[in-house]
């Protein structure tokens, strides 16, 4: 009986042709730290990559688990110019700084300089590095990323199962009118 109930809550394995994983990273990874500071430059991680993020949200290699999204964000956000330490993290850091110094390359919209110490912004206005994230910031912040995985979540769905012959600009019409609440 305890056999049975244990399968019960498990995980199933991800369909053939699908990669398990995020186009962005899960809000729980950026708020989920018992430290407020934490949280705080997981924020800043976030708002440093995150142009270069939604530039590559079709790009199938930009599809990471969740470790290796809180591993992105803590290279974005303090841990750039960290050493590797020999240990799963540290090459996890390793990979991620990589992966990084490619996105700012396809995007073009940063140097390979240590963007951990870049300034951070949020609609156009400049937070600061040392203080607490203003809640209604971070609350918009956390709408926005729930609000664009489910956009993606619904054109990666719809990709997979429309089998309605629609030209893909009509479909893409279709889909945004889903947003504009005009479907």
């Amino acid at each position: 009986a305890l056999r049975i109930l244990s399968e019960h809550n498990q995980a199933l394995r991800p369909l053939s042709g699908i990669k398990p994983g995020f186009w962005l990273p899960p809000v729980r990874n950026i708020v989920s730290p018992v430290k407020a500071e934490t949280v705080r430059l997981l924020f800043h991680g976030w708002l440093r990559i995150r142009e270069m993020v939604l530039t590559q949200l079709s790009n199938p290699s930009l599809c990471l688990i969740s470790k290796q999204w809180r591993g992105l964000l803590e290279v974005a956000g303090w841990r750039y110019s960290h050493a590797d330490v020999a240990t799963m993290t540290g090459q996890r850091h390793s990979e991620m700084r990589q992966l990084l110094r490619r996105l700012a390359n396809i995007s073009d919209s940063h140097d390979n300089n240590d963007i951990s110490v870049l300034p951070v912004f949020w609609n156009g206005t400049a937070l600061a590095l040392d203080a607490d994230l203003p809640i209604r910031v971070g609350q918009e912040i956390i709408w926005e990323l729930q609000e664009l995985g489910f956009r993606n979540d619904l054109v990666a769905l719809d990709k997979r199962l429309d089998d309605s012959k629609m030209d893909a600009a009509q479909r893409r019409s279709l889909l945004n009118g889903c947003w504009e609440g005009t479907a």
